[in-house]
C-alpha cells in the first residue's frame, strides 16, 4: 500500500474513532431526555455495560423489546473496537517504538498504555480478548494492542465478536433478572444485586489491569 493510501486510511480510521468517542460523550447529557421515550437511541450511541444493564431492566418491565436493543447495541459494541484494531495495525511501528506518532493520533492511541497490553496479549492471546469483554476493561485499547501486536484478523475478529456478544447478553440478562427481582422484592434487593455485579466486573477488570501493571514494570526495567 502506498504512503498516500496509508495516510488516508489512518485519517479515516481516526475520524471514525473520534466520532465514536464524541457520540459516547454526547450520550451522557442526552440520557435524561432519551431515557423516557428513546432509550434504544441511547443504547446505539453508548452501548456500555451500565446502559445495557438498564436496558435489560427495562426489557423485563416491558418498556423495551430485546431484539431492538440487540440491533442497536451490537454494531457499535463490535465495530467500534474493530476500528481500534485496524488503527493498531496501521500504527504498529509507532506504537511499538513510542516514536513518530503525531500528537493528535497519540491522544487516540497512547503508546504508553498500549505497549503493556501488547506484552500481556503475547502471553495470554485470544483468551484475554474474550475475558476482557466480560469485565470492566478498555476493550478499544486492547483491540489496538492486538493490531499493534500483529495478531491476525482471523484470530482477533472471531474472539472479539464472541466476547462482545457474550458481554452484551451477559449484561442484558443481568438487567432482566434485576427487573424481575424489582417486581418481586422491591428496590433494595435489586440495588444490592446491581452493586454485587458491578463489583464483580470491576474485580475481574482489576485483575487484568494488574497483569498490565506487571507488564509496564517489565517494560520499564527493560529500558533501564
Amino acid at each position: 500500500m502506498s504512503r498516500t493510501k496509508t495516510s488516508r486510511l489512518r485519517i479515516a480510521l481516526l475520524a471514525v474513532a473520534a466520532t465514536r468517542a464524541v457520540l459516547g460523550v454526547a450520550a451522557i447529557p442526552l440520557a435524561a431526555v432519551l431515557y423516557q421515550r428513546h432509550f434504544v437511541v441511547l443504547v446505539g450511541l453508548r452501548p456500555t455495560k451500565d446502559v445495557l444493564l438498564l436496558a435489560g431492566f427495562l426489557i423485563r418491565l416491558d418498556r423495551l423489546g430485546p431484539f431492538e436493543v440487540l440491533a442497536a447495541a451490537i454494531p457499535l459494541a463490535i465495530l467500534g473496537v474493530w476500528v481500534f484494531y485496524w488503527l493498531g495495525r496501521s500504527y504498529a511501528g509507532e506504537i511499538q517504538s513510542g516514536e513518530g506518532m503525531p500528537r493528535w493520533a497519540a491522544r487516540v492511541l497512547p503508546p504508553h498504555r498500549i505497549q503493556p497490553l501488547c506484552r500481556v496479549l503475547d502471553r495470554k492471546g485470544r483468551r484475554l480478548i474474550v475475558v476482557s469483554r466480560l469485565a470492566a476493561f478498555p476493550s478499544a485499547l486492547l483491540g489496538a494492542a492486538a493490531g499493534a501486536s500483529n495478531m491476525a484478523p482471523a484470530e482477533f475478529l472471531p474472539a472479539d465478536t464472541l466476547g462482545a456478544v457474550l458481554s452484551v447478553v451477559e449484561v442484558l440478562l443481568a438487567g432482566y433478572l434485576f427487573g424481575a427481582t424489582y417486581k418481586r422484592a422491591g428496590p433494595w434487593l435489586t440495588a444490592l444485586g446491581v452493586v454485587a455485579l458491578v463489583g464483580l466486573l470491576f474485580s475481574v477488570g482489576r485483575g487484568l489491569r494488574r497483569d498490565t501493571s506487571v507488564a509496564t514494570d517489565d517494560l520499564s526495567a527493560g529500558e533501564t
